[in-house]
């Protein structure tokens, strides 16, 4: 049965990382290409660090709102149009995020079933995309929250060491005579690049998710799990793209796996952990389209029978459209750049930010500040506690200002490129 409140903060972590290193990790080495290698590692953790505090100051906001739904908490801060503006955003973003998933699973297969069943032509990529959707897929997909998901993310994450060395050790032996051609300093596309690197930490829509599969669920909890995972994502994320670029260059695509020839045992073995990895992280993104398609069209039914039927139909139906546009799209590249400085930007930073900033209510946000996690703890003395509260205000505030600014330059410069490109 699965039922909510069963993970320990390290389970919680490994389903937020999962949630972080899902298909665009792949796409980093092709996003340090266009911002430059220096670039594009400290963006990198920027975008790291920044997607943490995002996804902390959101469930802060639910908890103070007494709404656990990303929706919710928008319709009680922003509003109606605030509401509507991010249940649409958050459908077409992690729509854009499942069908990348996708595309990614029908050229690895695709390679996977030419080099070792050769004979079985029937089995082209849409077929594949296909079998994978609802053989693999489908039955993950009716979990109502993310908790029964939490030993999967185990997996999946334990897989990626193995996915990571397997392309470090193999990479140099096919690197391209243009490998050292890369942007050292500054890349030639770097806002799109920033759109890629939203894309690939893009955690936000799951916090709810994640935050309510918390055995024990305080603020403290949730900023160790996010805390872990955001560094834990950096790392990994980082080494990946760094091995990548080196080996690779400016030739480096954005399926890092497409620069290596279909017959490396060692690879395809990388290529089958990575379709494993991509199986399981799919319905981390997939439950936040179900649940706000749910919420939107039929309100205050979530655990009646009705919304149970609903979730079922939303499922099926979001799934078909998912799997037809992976097998019409083949431009990965263009589809991470888009989809992360058009949407992922948005749900990631935007509009986390700006449901802090309006949830505040000046004197009533101080007495909530003991009751969360303080940045510093407080001292005994009462004048030191309330310093030590009013110094914590100030930084959320000054946070939230930050990754709202940070939101909007890559939303608007990086989609405005992507576009024009």
């Amino acid at each position: 049965m699965d039922t909510a409140g069963t993970n320990s903060v390290g389970e919680a972590a490994f389903n937020v990382l999962n949630s972080i290193v899902g298909s665009g990790i792949i796409g980093l080495p092709y996003a340090l290409n266009g911002a430059g290698m220096a670039t594009g590692i400290l963006m990198l953790v920027v975008v790291g660090l920044l997607s943490q505090f995002a996804t902390y100051i959101l469930v802060l906001a639910g908890k103070r709102t007494g709404a656990m739904h990303y929706s919710e908490v928008a319709r009680l801060t922003l509003g109606e149009a605030g509401y509507r503006a991010l249940s649409g955003s958050i459908v077409v973003s992690l729509f854009g995020v499942v069908a990348t998933y996708l595309i990614i699973l029908g050229d690895i297969s695709a390679s996977l079933r030419q080099t070792y069943l050769p004979d079985h032509q029937w089995a082209t990529r849409s077929v594949l995309i296909a079998l994978i959707s609802y053989v693999l897929i489908l039955p993950l997909l009716f979990f109502r929250h993310s908790g029964p998901m939490a030993k999967w993310s185990v997996v999946s994450v334990a897989a990626l060491p193995v996915i990571l060395l397997l392309v470090a050790v193999r990479a140099p032996l096919y690197s391209a005579d243009s490998a050292a051609e890369y942007p050292v300093i500054v890349g030639h596309n770097l806002f799109p690049s920033l759109g890629v690197l939203s894309f690939s930490f893009c955690s936000a829509h799951a916090a709810f998710q994640n935050f309510l599969g918390l055995r024990v669920r305080t603020m403290r909890n949730w900023l160790r799990a996010t805390t872990i995972a955001a560094w834990a994502g950096i790392a990994v994320s980082s080494l990946f793209a760094l091995v990548g670029l080196v080996s690779f260059g400016s030739a480096v695509r954005a399926n890092i796996f497409l620069n290596f020839p279909d017959t490396d045992g060692y690879i395809n073995l990388a290529r089958a952990l990575f379709c494993l990895t991509l199986v399981l992280t799919f319905p981390l993104s997939f439950y936040p389209i179900r649940d706000t398609l749910t919420h939107v069209f039929v309100p205050g039914s979530h655990d009646g029978a009705r919304g149970r039927a609903a979730e079922t139909v939303f499922t099926l139906v979001t799934l078909t459209m998912v799997c037809f546009t992976a097998t019409r799209c083949t431009d990965l590249g263009r589809a991470y750049e888009l989809v992360g400085a058009a949407t992922a930007t948005t749900i990631s930073f935007i509009f986390p930010a700006m449901i802090y900033l309006r949830g505040e209510r000046g004197a009533d946000l101080l007495k909530d500040v003991a009751a969360s996690v303080p940045l510093l703890r407080a001292p005994s003395g009462g004048s030191d506690a309330a310093d030590a509260q009013k110094a914590a205000y100030w930084r959320r505030r000054a946070g939230a200002w930050l990754t709202l600014g940070f939101g909007v330059a890559v939303f608007v410069i990086g989609t405005s490129t992507a576009l024009q490109r």
